[in-house]
């Protein structure tokens, strides 16, 4: 069976009882697909730390102050 039609023709050849189990069984994976397939969460955007330190200090070079630490510090 591959088509809707012939699921549906199936369906009525089933004794009411049957059918109303199937019923009851596609009810509960339905509901059970709408919990589980929620989307995936929006990517998170980052802001522009580029851009707004030169916005902040224009065109200057900072120094790296983490190499200028390690420069002064005995090992």
């Amino acid at each position: 069976m591959s088509t809707a039609a012939e699921i549906e023709t199936a369906l009525k050849g089933l004794p009411l009882q049957d059918a109303h189990a199937v019923a009851q069984w596609l009810q509960t994976y339905l509901g059970q697909q709408i919990v589980t397939d929620t989307p995936p969460p929006a990517p998170v955007r980052l802001p522009d730390y580029a851009a707004r330190r030169r916005s902040i200090f224009g065109d200057k070079v900072l120094p790296n102050m983490v190499l200028l630490g390690r420069e002064q510090e005995r090992w």
